[in-house]
């Protein structure tokens, strides 16, 4: 013991020998840990969806709730047609095969496209990006609006090139609602620009 303390003296030949010992064992595990998790061969599962009104981030809190809706949004690319009519039945032609003369001002055109419309296409981008975050480009929406202001045919091009989007889009473009057009149904091409938020 050394003058003035109480506590006796440190045995020298087990001093570190206990902790080099957690340390491989640590380390050890650590090892054993990364080649188990990587080693995993299997589909990974997403997890389950949940609602909405459950799980709310903070900052999206007060935002207007968009409205995805997920009824089908018609043929889309490598689909099939509905079957040949039989005879004695009016043939149906699709929208997108119309002859569009009619006219909507592009005022009025950008004032819909400005409002919900443009709303919803961000959310089915924002949706896409939570999966992958580098996903930006360009989106063309070709719609035919036909007599009664209503979307009635859309397709999707650009190079954004993201099926998931598109197929978002499509869905939500056929619930858009337009004035009514002069002289019958009208095409028109709709361009956004998607880029993530900094």
């Amino acid at each position: 013991m050394t003058q003035g303390s109480s506590l006796p003296p440190l045995k020298k030949k087990n001093d570190g020998k206990f902790g080099i010992i957690a340390l491989v064992l640590l380390l050890v595990a650590g090892v054993l840990w990364f080649f188990v998790r990587d080693c995993k061969s299997g589909p990974e599962v997403e997890p389950a969806q949940t609602d909405p009104e459950v799980e709310v981030e903070p900052r999206a809190q007060f935002a207007p709730e968009i409205e995805i809706p997920e009824d089908d949004a018609g043929p889309g690319e490598g689909e099939e047609e509905k079957p040949e009519p039989k005879p004695g039945e009016a043939a149906q032609t699709r929208p997108a095969d119309w002859i569009c003369n009619g006219t909507i001002a592009a005022a009025q055109l950008s004032q819909v496209i400005r409002g919900q419309p443009s709303k919803q296409v961000q959310t089915c981008y924002e949706r896409r990006l939570k999966d992958d975050n580098l996903l930006q480009g360009s989106m063309k929406v070709l719609l035919t609006i036909g007599a009664s202001g209503s979307v009635k045919a859309v397709s999707v091009s650009g190079s954004l090139n993201d099926p998931q989007v598109y197929n978002c889009v499509k869905r939500v473009a056929k619930t858009w609602k337009f004035p009514k057009p002069e002289n019958g149904c009208v095409r028109t091409e709709v361009p956004f620009q998607m880029m993530p938020k900094l």
